[in-house]
């Protein structure tokens, strides 16, 4: 008897130290000290501690610890097949953000995410229900970018607009991380405009042994939504993994339209087969705040595109 309750013991110890191994926690800088913040903070505490736990025993996702909505978990479990993630923080503090519609967000979660082409870093966003439950995983943009944008807002309703805004590109750009072609094609209009600059080789004048140099130059190639969503269905089924990021964000609102918006911004595409950099242009309509439209998206190489050249919301005339 004495063995076997030495035995138990010994099992307990090893468990709670491997738990520990484990275990990231988060506290709220802003805290109330309301059971539901706590709440909170320990719902949170245990998804980053299953993400850790998955990560080392090299496994998919369980779920029984954690308050999460089923479209949380199909979402994060998608992320998790392009490439499992842990956190590297044993204990963070980070700020409680009041979304609108009572809903709660937290960001700057550092991730190490191991991809087939190797490690990549990312800072994670969660959003939570008004009553506690995990909604969402995206991937965010920089903290220190993501202050200033929001302290470009002008009044109220534009710092509101420009946290949807942003939630809108994170969301949208983890989109194709996880290869969410359903998520796409809700999200682009019936009529979207898609333009993919494409680098092609002039010929020069000269003697043939210099005609293999040539000049390159950008065409830029019209899509319909069909035509994008059919490419891209077979980008995300060539590739493993996938890895798209931002950087230089600029938000412009319609002179005339108040609920258009651009936003111009360098796009960085990492893949299993592929890899670029270039300006990306999406104007979006923000009408209908809980479903986000892109009427345009237009995608030109950076090497090869001049900055006069970019495409900007003035070279669209919006007519609703």
């Amino acid at each position: 008897m004495v063995r076997i309750v030495l035995v138990l013991v010994a099992v307990f110890i090893i468990s709670v130290q491997a738990e520990a191994q484990f275990k990231s926690t988060i506290s709220f800088s802003n805290n109330d000290g309301s059971s539901k913040q706590q709440s909170l903070e320990l719902n949170i505490s245990e998804l980053l501690t299953e993400f850790n736990a998955a990560f080392a025993e090299q496994r998919e996702l369980r779920w029984d610890r954690v308050s999460s909505t089923p479209e949380a978990r199909e979402r994060i479990n998608s992320i998790w097949k392009n490439g499992r993630f842990r956190c590297f923080d044993t204990d963070l503090t980070e700020s409680l953000l009041k979304l609108p519609g009572d809903a709660f967000q937290v960001r700057n979660i550092p991730l190490v995410i191991m991809t087939s082409e190797g490690t990549i870093t990312e800072e994670g966003v969660i959003n939570i229900t008004p009553s506690g439950t995990i909604d969402d995983l995206y991937f965010g943009i920089e903290q220190n970018k993501y202050k200033d944008l929001m302290r470009q807002g002008t009044t109220l309703q534009d710092f509101r607009r420009r946290q949807i805004i942003l939630d809108f590109l994170e969301n949208f750009r983890t989109a194709y991380n996880r290869k969410d072609l359903d998520m796409l094609r809700s999200t682009f209009s019936d009529n979207a405009l898609i333009i993919v600059g494409r680098v092609i080789q002039e010929k020069t004048d000269g003697p043939n042994y210099l005609s293999s140099l040539g000049k390159e130059k950008v065409e830029l190639v019209r899509y319909n939504k069909q035509q994008y969503m059919s490419n891209l269905q077979n980008v995300f089924s060539r590739n493993k993994f996938i890895d798209v990021s931002f950087d230089d964000i600029e938000i412009v609102k319609h002179g005339m339209r108040e609920d258009i918006y651009g936003l111009n911004l360098r796009q960085l595409w990492r893949s299993s087969t592929y890899g670029d950099e270039g300006y990306l242009f999406l104007m979006i309509d923000f009408e209908d705040e809980t479903h986000p439209l892109v009427h345009v998206r237009a995608w030109q190489p950076e090497k090869d595109t001049q900055l006069d050249d970019i495409i900007e919301l003035g070279d669209f005339d919006v007519i609703k």
